[in-house]
Parts: structure tokens; sequence; C-alpha cells
């Protein structure tokens, strides 16, 4: 009987810590989109709360104050935005695309992304502005802009570019300068006016500053 008893405590506590990491989430997930929506200035426990649908005593409870929780809350938005990208190109550089294909394939994930989540791409640039006025918040972009720049430059070493380090820096500034003007100035051309073409033809231009045969000896 004692070990019913003890099994069923175990079971009950394992809910309950499932309960409080969803309910963190949560927080978090509504602090991306209050960011996102009206700005770092809007961000505090009482709207986070009414956003998440959480009374006011859960977000203090795991935040003690709302410079934590945007930290927090920024820190899983970049996260998951690299692992989003992680997996784009594990997924593309094994193909040996043509620089077009390599365009459509980019354009076409990045615009579905902004559509789906254009708080989350607003709360990432509040982060960076953010952090140039507060060196407490330089570690974390600076984790999430390098590795950008890793993939980033995964992706060019698969498509034979001859410098993919340097190539990565003019792809990933292209990219957010792009999206900013998106999410600013909302094209619904965008991704086949814009992004696309635009990055067909600076693809092309950087492999074709390759070495005869590059592209070649670095996918053998």
């Amino acid at each position: 009987m004692a070990q019913s008893y003890q099994s069923l405590a175990k079971a009950r506590n394992g809910r309950g810590a499932r309960r409080g990491v969803e309910r963190r989430e949560a927080i978090l997930r509504a602090a991306i989109a209050v960011v996102g929506e009206q700005g770092s200035e809007a961000l505090t426990h009482r709207a986070v709360a009414q956003r998440a649908n959480v009374p006011l005593s859960a977000t203090t409870y795991y935040f003690d104050s709302k410079e934590e929780l945007f930290r927090e809350a920024m820190a899983l938005a970049a996260r998951e935005e690299v692992a989003r990208l992680e997996r784009l190109v594990l997924d593309l550089a094994p193909r040996e695309l043509t620089p077009a294909e390599w365009a459509r394939e980019l354009s076409a994930d990045l615009t579905a992304d902004l559509v789906a989540e254009p708080a989350k791409h607003v709360a990432l640039y509040e982060l960076a502005l953010k952090a140039a006025r507060d060196p407490a918040l330089r570690s974390e972009v600076a984790r999430w802009q390098v590795s950008i720049l890793r993939l980033a430059e995964l992706g060019l070493r698969a498509a034979g570019t001859s410098d993919p380090m340097t190539d990565a820096r003019i792809v990933v500034a292209t990219l957010g300068g792009l999206i900013l003007g998106q999410l600013v100035s909302f094209d619904p051309n965008f991704e086949h006016d814009v992004l696309q073409p635009t990055l067909e033809r600076l693809f092309e231009s950087l492999r074709a500053q390759a070495p005869a045969g590059a592209a070649a000896g670095q996918r053998a």
C-alpha cells in the first residue's frame, strides 16, 4: 500500500513539473508576442500575464523582474530561430543545389516564417537594438549572430563560394536588411519580386568568384 502511495505521489509530482515547464514556456512566448507587437517598453508582468492567460502571480513566480523576463524570452526566440535555420541548411547542403535553387528554397522558407511569426522577427530586432544600449544583453546577441554566421558559412561552403566566411557576412547582412524592410513595409509579392531574385543574383555573383573547379572540389 505504501508503495502505491509513493507511486501516486511521484506521478503527481511529475505532472506538476510538466505543468510548470509548460506554464513558464507559455509566459515566455507571450513575452515574445508583446515585445514583437508593442515594443520592449510595453513588456510588463501584467501585460504578459494577460497575453498568456495566467495569473499575475505566475509571471512573478518564474521571473523576478521584467528585465529577466525580456532576456529569457529573447534567448528562447533566438535559440528557436537558430534551430529552424539549422534544420533548413542541413537539409539543403547535401543536395548540390544551383544558386537559383538555393535562392528559391531559402526565399520560400524565410517568407513563410515571416508570415507565420512576424512578431518573433520584430522582437529579435528589438533585442539587437536594446543590446546596443545595454551591455548585459550583448553576449546573447553575440551568440545568436555567431550561430547565424556559422550556418550561412556552412551553406555557402556547400554552394561552392571561394570565401564562405566573408560571404556569410554579406549574405546575413543582406537578409537582415531585406527582412527588416518587409516587416516595416509589407509587400505581398516579397518572396518572388524581392527576396528570391536578390538572393539569386547575390549567390550567382559569389559563386562566380570561386576558382574553376572549386565547387566540385569542396563537394568531393
